[in-house]
Parts: C-alpha cells; structure tokens; sequence
C-alpha cells in the first residue's frame, strides 16, 4: 500500500508540472508577443524621431542646433 500511495503522490506531482510547464509555455509565448509589439513599436517612434529632427534641421538652415538665437 505504501507503494502504491508513493506511486499517485508522484503521478499527482508530475500532472501538476506538466500543467506548470503548459501555464508558463502560454505565458512566455504571450510576454514574446508583447515584447514583439513593443520593439515595432519604438522603432516606429524613432523613425518618426528622425523624421521630426530632419524637418527641424531643414526648417533652422544654417543655425546649428547648438548656437543660441539672435534675441539672447
């Protein structure tokens, strides 16, 4: 009998892993997924960074972004 009570105690913990292990599976597919959406998502920002600095740079001509304007 005690064998037998050892042999359902390590089916039930191997049935609790294995669904442990489907759980995380799930999730970590899902962080991926997010993850994915984000780095699009910044590289969407930074194309539209440069797009914003290029129309700045062509707007100020010849002033560099460093040197103050006439008024100071």
């Amino acid at each position: 009998m005690i064998e037998s009570d050892l042999l359902e105690d390590l089916q039930s913990r191997i049935a609790f892993l294995e669904k442990h292990v489907t759980e995380q599976d799930a999730e970590m597919y899902q962080l991926s997924k997010r993850i994915d959406g984000l780095v699009k998502a910044a590289k969407e920002q930074k194309a539209q960074l440069a797009a914003v600095a290029e129309l700045n740079s062509q707007s100020a001509g010849d002033m560099p972004a460093d040197e103050k304007p006439p008024h100071y």
